[in-house]
């Protein structure tokens, strides 16, 4: 227990980790925004409920990721060097969290629908509880990555 206790301590009651969580509710909060209009506004008119999470979570995930990288680059992990590489990298690791993201979400959508029965006809912020239970899940994964990624590809640039 005191392990594990030494590890929380160690990674997340810290100052980076308090930040990357406040960019994180910025983030979540874009997130949810622009999921919330491309489901309810733009594609539920013209598309299935499962494309329409899938394709909704995909076009606000890609809009909070470039924010993510900016902020988190600025105010979280500070690298002295921010390059296209970089950039680069950290959208790899992105692109990985949106594929396990939109598997999550429409997972989540359908059992919330399915199987709890919620309907989004009821109320239209029911939409909203998929992709954020699939961002909650990802906050671990997302840091530990993050902080990797930044501080390797910042020394790679500062070795050469």
């Amino acid at each position: 227990m005191k392990k594990l206790w030494l590890f929380v301590r160690k990674n997340f009651l810290t100052k980076k980790f308090l930040i990357f969580c406040l960019v994180g509710v910025i983030n979540t909060a874009i997130h949810m925004s622009v999921y919330y209009a491309f489901y309810n506004k733009v594609l539920i008119p013209v598309l299935s409920t499962g494309w329409s999470s899938f394709i909704s979570n995909t076009i606000a995930f890609v809009s909070a990721s470039i924010f993510s990288y900016f902020a988190n680059a600025f105010f979280t992990f500070k690298p002295k060097n921010k390059t296209a590489m970089q950039f680069t990298a950290v959208m790899t690791v992105f692109l990985a969290r949106l594929l396990i993201s939109d598997l999550l979400t429409t997972g989540f959508d359908f059992i919330i629908q399915d199987w709890i029965g919620l309907s989004y006809d009821q109320n239209s912020l029911y939409s909203i509880i998929a992709p954020f239970l699939a961002s909650a899940l990802l906050i671990p994964i997302a840091y530990f990555a993050l902080d990797y990624v930044f501080h390797k590809t910042d020394r790679k640039k500062t070795t050469n």
